[in-house]
């Protein structure tokens, strides 16, 4: 007897990735003539001495542009090289990827929060500096701070074999996105297909000028959550509900 309600069948592309030994994102994935993928010196060190990778394990490489392709892990003692196997695979943009503008949250707390929504599916975060922001950054220190996040978020797309980057943006006056955006809130309507940008207000809420503002409002559950766990919340309703 057949079982209608047997799960289908993984997709094998993303079956390859989940079972490489490691997912490695480079700069220029090259075409599908080339034999090598050249790896600089942070990769291939993240590969030699961290993950301890051998000849012959099997691995995936992406540009973080949709662009991927399998390979294995070659070279001798002292430097790794990736030799590729097959064509360059070219997959299309997520269709609908949750976009998350959120108040930054206090000390490494932000941290963590980039690097989970990157593993759950986030595809863009815009940073929000609210009426009620604890954490703001002067303009001097924001590209050092975009970049260390942009460094989190790749990890945490080969930890979560992604071949699709996040693009982290801002800070931004929160006013600037509110009106196309559905705001978190207790008391909000549940999340929906159709919400595709969702506001995180920071620790002491959004101000009333701010609430006002917004396309409407949503509740991520029953309890008040901290900025980064709505964050995740918010993330994960949005993939479950098919974003």
């Amino acid at each position: 007897m057949t079982d209608s309600a047997a799960a289908p069948s993984p997709d094998p592309a993303s079956a390859a990735r989940r079972r490489s030994a490691a997912h490695v994102v480079v700069d220029h994935i090259g075409s599908d003539d080339d034999a090598t993928v050249l790896l600089d010196d942070d990769v291939e060190h993240h590969l030699r001495r961290v993950l301890r990778l051998r000849t012959g394990e099997s691995v995936t490489v992406t540009d973080l542009a949709g662009r991927w392709r399998e390979g294995e892990v070659t070279g001798g003692r002292d430097r790794l090289q990736l030799a590729t196997r097959g064509p360059v695979v070219v997959e299309p943009a997520p269709l609908r990827s949750p976009t998350l503008a959120v108040a930054i949250p206090k000390g490494d707390r932000l941290d963590w929060m980039v690097q989970k929504v990157t593993e759950l599916g986030v595809g863009r975060l815009v940073l929000l500096h609210a009426d009620r922001s604890t954490t703001r950054w002067p303009a001097e220190r924001t590209t050092a701070q975009l970049d260390r996040l942009a460094r989190i978020a790749v990890e945490a797309c080969r930890q979560s074999r992604r071949v699709w980057g996040v693009d982290i943006e801002g800070p931004i006056a929160a006013a600037e996105v509110l009106a196309g955006a559905v705001v978190a809130e207790p008391g909000g309507r549940p999340l929906a297909a159709g919400d595709t940008t969702i506001a995180i207000g920071p620790e002491g809420g959004w101000s009333d000028e701010e609430l006002s503002i917004a396309g409407d409002h949503v509740s991520l559950g029953p309890h008040i959550l901290r900025v980064e766990t709505a964050a995740i919340a918010a993330t994960a309703l949005c993939v479950a509900l098919g974003h």
